[in-house]
């Protein structure tokens, strides 16, 4: 299943137990605005080194420091860092 869509690229991601793992993007991430929240999607993550992950996404909504923006809850198994550059693809 070929990847097809960047949805992000990775500026940090957190851990949150019994939820996942919550990516936000290093520029808007205008391709999530299409989507309702909590939209369940299928994803791929692209390490820097090419290393690349299965998994699954939804759509949510960040706010910090007095801004929203939108961002994914990653479901990738036992993952529980991304570094910085990631690419978050979806799956079509």
């Amino acid at each position: 299943m070929p990847a097809s869509t960047l949805l992000l690229r990775v500026q940090a991601t957190w851990p949150l137990p019994g939820l996942g793992l919550l990516a936000l993007p290093d520029a808007p991430a205008r391709r999530l605005a299409g989507y309702d929240l909590h939209t369940g999607l299928s994803i791929e993550a692209v390490l820097p080194e090419g290393t690349r992950h299965a998994g699954s996404a939804t759509v949510e909504e960040i706010t910090r420091q007095a801004q929203t923006q939108r961002g994914l809850l990653l479901d990738l198994g036992a993952l529980a860092h991304l570094p910085a550059g990631t690419e978050i693809w979806l799956l079509e």
